[in-house]
Parts: structure tokens; sequence; C-alpha cells
């Protein structure tokens, strides 16, 4: 019977710390997204109002919407630049590092972490795009395994004005570039945007009828 008690309590113990980490969910009031059979709807429906304040707040300097902040947001992704850090709140950073802790959701690769697409969220997030010629451009860039700022960028900024509209768009910008640049953002790799801004290029909107047309003949 002790052995019992003792087993039972250290259960208690190992499950409390395992769920230790889950945040307090704050957003679960927020309209739903869509559906996708299987998936922890709960956890991406948080992550993307967390990510929508923050853009609300920090990247939409006139209006203070959603809309300006994804055409603000996906213009600092054309120069693949970091979010501004110092406008992360308590609760932000405490999702990402809960987030972070979602083996399923990432991999590894060259010491970063970047969204699973071997992961079947991921695939639900995709095919649940609206605009199909847009699907069908990220479905040729992630078969070709040629998804990162170059490239996904220039699409984004010709479709912007779909983001607040299609969430499942949003969504997998979000969960694609968001996120794992936070992430990117904790590593000693980080490269801080005063030192890449003086040594890369930025990325010029009209590099997004070649990447559509290479796309299609792909």
């Amino acid at each position: 019977m002790k052995q019992i008690a003792i087993y039972f309590f250290l259960t208690m113990v190992v499950w409390g710390c395992k769920n230790s980490s889950e945040p307090n969910y704050i957003y679960q009031d927020q309209p739903d997204l869509f559906s996708c059979s299987g998936a922890d709807m709960k956890m991406v429906k948080e992550g993307f109002y967390v990510f929508e304040n923050y853009i609300a707040e920090n990247y939409a300097f006139l209006s203070n919407s959603t809309d300006e902040g994804y055409y603000n947001y996906i213009k600092l992704l054309l120069d693949d630049r970091s979010p501004a850090s110092e406008f992360f709140s308590d609760y932000l950073v405490e999702f990402k590092d809960y987030l972070k802790e979602r083996d399923e959701f990432w991999v590894e690769k060259n010491g970063q972490l970047h969204l699973n697409y071997d992961y079947p969220l991921v695939n639900c997030l995709i095919n649940n795009i609206k605009n199909e010629q847009l699907r069908n451009t990220i479905d040729a860039l992630v078969s070709s395994n040629t998804v990162r700022p170059e490239t996904l960028g220039p699409v984004l900024y010709r479709n912007h004005e779909m983001m607040a509209s299609d969430k499942a768009l949003a969504a997998y910008v979000i969960f694609e570039t968001f996120y794992p640049k936070l992430f990117y953002m904790d590593s000693p790799e980080y490269v801080p945007n005063s030192e890449k801004l003086r040594t890369k290029e930025p990325i010029k909107k009209e590099d997004v009828e070649k990447i559509e047309d290479r796309n299609k003949d792909n």
C-alpha cells in the first residue's frame, strides 16, 4: 500500500512538472480559426492571437489594426529582420518558451528550429489556404525545400491583403516565420538586425514574379 502511495505521488509530481510549462491561455474566447482533425487547434489558436495582438500593438502605426500590422510585418520579413524584442510581452515570451518544447511541431536544421512539414497539422494549415494560386505556390516551395525569407517574403508581400481574412494563411505564416525567429533570437548564433542589414541586400518585392513563374514551371 505504501509503495502504491509513493508511486501515485511521484506520478502526480511528474505530471505536474510536465504540464507546468503550459501557459494559462488567455485568447480562447476569441473566434475559432478553422478545423484540423486530431490537431491541437487550441494551441494554434493561442499562437495565432498572441501574434495578432503583438503586431496590432507594435506594427500598426496608424490604425492599430491587424491589417496594417500584417502589412508592416511582411515588409520586415522581406529584409529578414527579427521582431522587436523590446516590445515582447511577458505572456508572449511564456508562450514562445512553451511552444518551443512542442517537439512534434519543429525540426532542427543547421542548429535552428524550423516548421516540421511532416507533421499533419502543418499540412492542414497549408491545405486550408483559400487562394488556390497562393496555396500552390507555397506547396511548390515546400516540395522543392526552398521555403525561406528570400522566396516566401515576396510572395506574401504581393498577397498581404489576404492575411487578415485568411486565417489558415496567417497561421501558416505565423508558425513558419514568427515563432522560429523567436527561437533563433534565443540562440548564441543570433545575428542582430543592425549587423545583418550591413551585410545583406534587402529583397525587392518585384522578385515575386520570378519566384511564382519558377514555381509554375516546376
